[in-house]
């Protein structure tokens, strides 16, 4: 964030425009705006000499905006730490377990599809429905009523006709019912952490999860 000391102050703008042509740059400091007013107090007409309420002013709009960009790069200065902090204390989840907010989760070779799912309330019956990459149904959880809370769930990988399902990515879909109404909910599907990767300032981090690619960190919701 650029901020120009100069705009708005009378009796500069025509000196300040030679000197930034004269400097090869868009921006004065605290020596060349000195010497601008200093120039600008020796050459002033003699009849109309400069008020010192606006000399003043001239000043003081300048020690303000010179606060300003301290600030801002303090700012920055304080995002850089927090995010290096943030950084350092996340590479402690790098080989473990998550559950993440994701609608896909992976079923190994041998064991099964773990997930969870969170319930603002109780619900008169819970589901969860397993689809291929095209969408056919592969596999139904049961659950059954279920309170408010985090409720875990695992897909064994037997299919619908009773076959072990293929190791692979799979579409994770959680109904929960209410009363007489039948909600989706977003899956918190179990998945390991590989690694992280650190983004720019107001950047995310990112999370590369086996298997599932890369999600943000807040869609990471636990550390098994």
């Amino acid at each position: 964030m650029e901020i120009n000391p100069y705009e708005n102050i009378p009796g500069l703008s025509s000196r300040v425009d030679t000197s930034e042509n004269r400097l090869g740059s868009s921006e004065l400091g605290q020596t060349e705006f000195l010497e601008l007013m200093t120039t600008e107090l020796a050459n002033q007409d003699p009849l109309e000499p400069m008020d010192n309420n606006e000399f003043m002013s001239q000043i003081a709009q300048f020690s303000a905006v010179e606060g300003i960009n301290d600030l801002v790069a303090a700012s920055l200065d304080l995002a850089t730490n927090l995010q290096s902090s943030q950084a350092l204390q996340a590479t402690n989840i790098i080989g473990r377990d998550v559950l993440v907010s994701h609608n896909q989760g992976y079923l190994p070779d041998t064991g099964s599809l773990n997930g969870a799912v969170e319930l603002s309330s109780s619900a008169s019956d819970v589901a969860v429905n397993i689809y291929d990459a095209s969408g056919e149904v592969m596999g139904r959880v049961e659950l059954g009523p279920q309170p408010a809370g985090l409720l875990g769930f695992n897909w064994d990988g037997v299919t619908l006709n009773g076959q072990r399902a293929p190791q692979g990515r799979y579409q994770v879909e959680v109904e929960a019912t209410y009363g007489s109404q039948t909600e989706s909910l977003t899956p918190l599907v179990s998945a390991n952490v590989v690694s992280l990767t650190l983004g720019g300032i107001g950047q995310e981090m990112q999370v590369e999860l086996e298997h599932l690619g890369q999600v943000g960190f807040n869609q990471v919701n636990q550390i098994l």
